[in-house]
């Protein structure tokens, strides 16, 4: 399946349960956002060394039709900074990134890892590290982000389940990370949230690992941990993709907020953490947003690498199908490109208008009350939403009431008006949805002139929390 198969909303088929909740929205609820950039490491994108310890990637990746250009949509964004591959100590024999031909399929390029050797000093301790890193750097710097989302495709090889063996404790494997304030800009209130790979101590050998993730106050280099948490019940698995989404959302203890899910492939999303606490240091009195993270990471000791190498391996990684926002992605489905459920029998044509979203509205030509017509909707994950649709009135019109999952929302809505108009509908706040297909019925009612068509241009499903 090529990467336009893979993008995040994918439309299907099934159903599901759905109930309405009216509540105040709570402060560590996600904002909808934008994509500011995606990449799929496909043809058009073009990993190339900077110097002894830093490479690039540059051009434009053909796998996506927008927000593709690795210079002009990532690094020329006024909330991101400068993108690289960074290293910090080695040689391409001790460690490398390239983009390479998907060992499992022919037909897909992927980023790799490669990690034999820990070359880099550290106070008599040896370490290894491989990241792509968004930083706010001199000459490029950037307006910080106080909420972001990513999602990300990662896949461990084989090799990496060698660490199981590891017959002590493995507290860092780190696979992303996310700096308020970092260190290295001398700020007095440096914070950092580390996700990655732990084992337990006294766990012995052959034993799993685990997704784990924490914050820390790093004040005077001193790092006092702020929250903490695992993910024992989901099993880590290799040779297997597993997609990740990340957000971030800068506050306090009842207004930050630190997200984490993931899906392995052919099997079901799991929210592994959503941590509503601080995500900046506790004792900042006025705090930046995220200006530097590293959304794809391997960094960790020489004892892990040596044990991996040790015992006939390499560390390594695989990074696919990268997507970058700065808020919560709202789904917006149109109409026209919608999977169609059942109807009452009147026609739906697509009508060519270039004041519809898309330049496509549908047209559904009922003629009385009674008449109806659904459409499936996938929605990324379990959640609150609001509900909004697209429409164009007209005097043809007719009124109608939705539902979803067979559950009335909102109010009958009429989209008569004397000559043509272009307006998005509210139809209802705060509609918890599960994730997966949900079955959007407009259902007649009736009119307030002489017609009973209804002009959809779009669905709009808005993030809540």
């Amino acid at each position: 399946m090529g990467k336009q198969g893979k993008r995040f909303l994918k439309l299907l088929t099934c159903l599901g349960m759905i109930s309405m909740v009216i509540g105040v929205t709570p402060a560590f609820a996600a904002t909808p956002g934008s994509v500011i950039f995606q990449s799929g490491f496909e043809s058009g994108s073009t990993l190339s060394q900077l110097d002894a310890q830093d490479d690039d990637i540059t051009g434009t990746d053909t796998s996506y039709s927008t927000k593709n250009n690795w210079v002009t949509d990532l690094e020329g964004n006024a909330q991101i900074g400068t993108f690289k591959i960074q290293y910090e100590g080695g040689a391409a024999t001790d460690r490398y990134a390239s983009i390479i031909t998907d060992p499992a399929y022919s037909g897909n390029k992927v980023l790799h890892y490669w990690l034999k050797n820990a070359a880099i000093q550290d106070n008599g301790f040896m370490k290894g590290r491989i990241q792509t890193s968004i930083y706010d750097e001199p000459g490029n710097p950037q307006q910080s982000l106080n909420e972001m989302y990513y999602k990300v495709r990662l896949k461990l090889h084989p090799d990496m389940q060698k660490l199981e063996s590891f017959s002590n404790a493995i507290p860092w494997l780190t696979l992303a990370e996310f700096w308020n304030d970092p260190t290295w800009t001398g700020s007095s209130y440096p914070f950092r949230i580390t996700f990655g790979l732990n084992k337990d101590a006294n766990a012995g050998s052959n034993q799993p690992l685990y997704f784990s993730v924490s914050s820390e106050n790093m004040d005077n280099n001193t790092r006092v941990e702020v929250w903490r948490s695992d993910a024992k019940s989901f099993t880590v698995t290799y040779n297997q993709w597993i997609t990740l989404e990340f957000y971030y959302k800068k506050g306090d203890a009842t207004t930050g907020r630190f997200y984490v899910a993931a899906t392995p492939s052919g099997g079901s999303r799991q929210i592994l953490f959503d941590v509503k606490n601080w995500t900046y240091n506790t004792n900042n009195p006025s705090p930046v947003g995220l200006a530097n993270f590293n959304p794809m990471k391997l960094y960790t000791g020489e004892e892990y690498i040596d044990h991996i190498r040790n015992n006939g391996g390499i560390m390594q990684l695989y990074w696919d199908n990268f997507e970058l926002w700065n808020g919560w992605p709202q789904a917006v489905y149109q109409a026209e490109s919608m999977t169609l459920g059942t109807t009452s029998g009147e026609t739906l044509t697509n009508s060519s208008d270039v004041n519809c979203s898309g330049g496509v509205c549908q047209i559904f030509d009922s003629n009385g009350v009674g008449d109806y017509i659904n459409y499936y909707a996938n929605v990324p994950h379990d959640g609150k939403y609001d509900i909004k649709v697209g429409v164009k009135k007209m005097n043809t019109r007719g009124k109608f009431q939705m539902s979803i999952d067979g559950a009335n929302i909102g109010t009958i809505q009429d989209l008569y008006a004397a000559s043509a108009q272009y307006t998005e509908l509210s139809i209802a706040n705060n509609v918890q949805l599960a994730a997966g297909d949900r079955r959007f019925k407009f259902y007649v009612t009736g009119t307030s002139g002489t017609g009973y068509q209804l002009g959809i241009d779009y669905i709009k499903i808005i993030p809540k929390d």
